[in-house]
């Protein structure tokens, strides 16, 4: 969450605020420092470069020469900037976890190589000033008044200063590759000088008597991720994924093209490779060569991987291996040795995912033989969303993610036919995609048939709920209506609000059943009319015939109206006793006799307080409606205070109890401004969590549903939503396909890889 739950505190206030000012104008410095060694570096590179180097290095000094006073007096202003937003809770997309595995398809050469020096940057930075850094987040979370320190509540931290760098250079006319290889030595520049501005801001604060927040220590991890892989894929960089991304190395898979033929005619020959001054006469052989060397380095990695992992490894994974040694083997190109190679990393990940049953991560590991099969034939499957086999992993996983523990009811049949039809990919020959889609059609008719039942009573509470709030929305409409009735000004209250809450609604109610929109189809509005008129104060003595005569039919007609609402009789009795009082007055007014007092006050304000304006009031739905969706509100009993379990080491999968849900459960589900569709939450009801899924919000994003195991379902106000998330009581467990976190970490790794930067 970007907004802040605490300000400066009153004592720093001011200082917090001249510790903004300060790192901002100290922006000039800083920029005029970075600028400095740049252009020294250049002309280092130029003395020693060749002719052609040198009017590229010369071009660059010329460039950095028009536009030095321009950064160096920008840089400070947009620091300022960058740190009010910050302050100001307007959220900043973090850098280094920015790229998604399906962005990097999208992207060109230049856009890949900003990316990592951007990362490099930054990870340059933080190296360069972590020790400085840490002191001053301590001390910088204090001034603004909080007791245990938030690293990202810090307005001056590394990213900000990177990346108010990278759109400096971007604004500028110099061309993207010339301000990129800027950024090299800039961004190395600039972590160096971070520590000593750290150092000073943190000595200002110390000498204004701020003492250090406390660091607080995570015990569980987040669940909604999956974990990290324990080696990275070495070599497997940005610009080599983005190639494999974009279809460039397809050509590589081809065995009997020239480049391949070659390849294998000078492996076999022994010969040395070709001399880079011979580069130029055989263009289409060297970079076949070289591209071959890539394939050895991959299918290395791949070998060590196996190696490394062969202690620690089940049986199942050991009897497996001369099946992945011998795939290995059978790549040709690059571009199948790379896709072999995020096909593991995807794999890894998945099995390592912590929301993942025991079960579940085992049948994707069984699968993996299946998808190498398949990555040697279609080297990017799993950048193609709708393809079979991506389809299938998807499928399988998210599914799964229904289920709380391996022994919950329903999770054997949905796990049976899933591991019949791993067992069946890993005996067939993967010539095609055909075997997955065979395997994924199978498997969802299995699954739509035993979701049969719960998905027609998911149909049915959807229409319920949206019905309710068209309903909603046109009685808010009808409330405006009766709000500016002349009478209006002179009714009671109790009439107002019954007139503007449950008769409004039942209004609504007449007009979506009339297939001829007539305004006022059942006569609802003459029944409002009359009951305004009923209640009017002071009536002259030749209008109480009248009145007496019409309390009997109005009565009726206002009974039979709320019953077509399935209004709550209870409820309406309330308002009933009420309108008999008033009516009694009107038809024996005592001399100076005032509206009904002291008795019947209780009674007016719970009736005031359950019919407030419509303008204001939630949905409101009838009983039926409400029980056929699950309705509930944050304040129902059903819903248990207080919210979260105390902190506890999580247990694993074959120890995963039902209730209470395990800590590392609870941090998975941190509370979250909003759910996303498709997001699996943990709902406590009854003092239990059960693991639902956000299958239909409404259009106006009023109501919400929640739909769990057979068919349960849960449904809310977006004003009841809020409440239980901020209540704990409603948590977030997985808010990102698994496949597409298992694909963005392959895309992290890949990004980690490029930027390589040590202490």
């Amino acid at each position: 969450m970007t907004t802040h739950d605490a300000q400066p505190a009153a004592p720093y206030a001011a200082l917090f605020d001249s510790c903004l000012r300060e790192a901002a104008d100290g922006g000039g410095s800083l920029m005029e420092m970075m600028v400095g060694k740049l252009r020294l570096s250049l002309q280092q590179q130029f003395r020693s470069a060749g002719a052609q180097e040198r009017e590229a290095l010369a071009e660059s000094l010329r460039l950095l020469a028009r536009h030095e006073a321009r950064l160096c007096a920008g840089y400070p202003q947009a620091l300022q900037a960058a740190f009010a937003e910050e302050v100001a809770g307007q959220k900043v997309k973090p850098m280094a976890a920015a790229l998604s595995f399906d962005e990097l398809e999208l992207m060109d050469e230049t856009q890949v190589q900003e990316s990592v020096e951007v990362a490099r940057a930054l990870q340059v930075a933080l190296l360069a000033s972590d020790n400085q850094l840490t002191d001053l987040n301590a001390l910088i979370c204090a001034a603004q008044g909080l007791r245990t320190v938030q690293a990202h509540r810090n307005p001056v931290r590394p990213e900000l200063y990177v990346r108010t760098l990278r759109n400096q250079l971007a604004q500028t006319d110099v061309p993207p590759l010339v301000w990129l290889s800027w950024m090299q030595h800039m961004g190395a520049t600039l972590g160096q000088e971070l520590g000593a501005v750290y150092a000073s801001l943190g000595k200002s604060l110390r000498a204004h008597g701020v003492t250090q927040a406390a660091y607080s220590v995570t015990q569980t991890p987040d669940l909604s991720r999956p974990a990290s892989a324990s080696r990275d894929a070495a070599g497997l960089t940005l610009a080599q994924l983005r190639r494999l991304l974009a279809g460039e190395l397809d050509t590589g898979a081809d065995q009997n093209s020239f480049a391949a033929r070659f390849a294998r005619e000078f492996e076999s020959s022994g010969r040395q490779p070709l001399p880079p001054a011979f580069a130029h006469t055989v263009p289409a052989a060297f970079e076949a060569l070289q591209e071959m060397k890539q394939v050895d380095q991959v299918m290395q990695r791949l070998a060590q991987r196996a190696s490394d992992s062969a202690p620690t490894a089940p049986a199942p994974a050991q009897a497996m291996m001369p099946v992945r040694e011998q795939l290995r083997q059978q790549a040709r190109g690059l571009g199948q040795a790379l896709g072999l190679e995020v096909v593991a990393l995807m794999v890894e990940n998945i099995t390592r995912d912590t929301r993942l049953l025991a079960p579940v991560q085992q049948a994707v590991r069984d699968l993996e033989p299946a998808l190498l099969r398949l990555a040697l034939i279609d080297p990017r499957f799993f950048s193609h969303k709708q393809h079979p086999a991506r389809r299938l992993i998807e499928q399988m996983t998210h599914r799964s993610l229904a289920y709380r523990a391996a022994d919950a009811a329903g999770f054997e049949a949905f796990m049976q036919p899933l591991r019949q039809a791993v067992d069946a990919l890993s005996s067939v020959s993967i010539d095609s995609a055909e075997p997955f889609e065979f395997a994924l059609q199978s498997l969802e008719a299995v699954w739509d048939r035993q979701e049969e039942h719960e998905r027609e009573q998911r149909k049915m509470a959807t229409q319920v709920l949206a019905q309710a709030e068209q309903r909603n929305e046109l009685a808010r409409g009808v409330a405006r209506e009766m709000r500016e009735r002349p009478e209006a000004a002179l009714a009671p209250a109790p009439v107002m609000t019954f007139l503007c809450g449950p008769w409004a609604q039942v209004v609504a109610q007449a007009r979506l059943a009339d297939p001829h929109g007539a305004v006022d189809p059942a006569g609802c509005l003459s029944v409002a009319k009359n009951l305004l008129w009923s209640t009017q104060p002071g009536f002259a003595k030749k209008e109480i015939a009248r009145l007496t005569g019409m309390i009997a039919p109005l009565l009726g007609q206002l009974r039979e109206g709320l019953a077509r609402i399935d209004y709550p009789a209870a409820d309406a009795d309330l308002f009933f006793n009420q309108l008999m009082a008033l009516h009694q007055q009107a038809l024996k007014p005592a001399p100076g006799a005032a509206a009904p007092t002291d008795a019947k006050a209780l009674a007016r304000e719970k009736l005031e307080a359950m019919f407030r304006d419509a303008d204001q009031e939630p949905l409101w739905l009838a009983p039926s409606e409400a029980k056929q969706s699950g309705f509930i509100e944050a304040t129902d009993s059903l819903l248990s205070r207080p919210r979260v379990e105390p902190a506890q080491p999580a247990p694993g999968p074959a120890d995963a109890s039902h209730d209470p849900a395990p800590a590392a459960v609870a941090a998975a589900a941190t509370p979250a401004p909003g759910v996303s569709l498709g997001a699996w939450v943990e709902l406590q009801v009854h003092g239990r969590w059960t693991r639902m899924q956000l299958t239909w919000a409404s259009p106006r994003g009023n109501l919400f549903m929640f739909t769990g195991v057979k068919g349960s379902t849960h449904s809310m106000t977006r004003h009841s939503l809020d409440q239980l998330l901020q209540d704990g009581t409603l948590r977030v467990f997985s808010d990102q396909a698994v496949v597409d976190s298992a694909l963005d970490a392959v895309a992290q790794t890949a990004m980690r890889n490029s930027v390589d930067v040590t202490s």
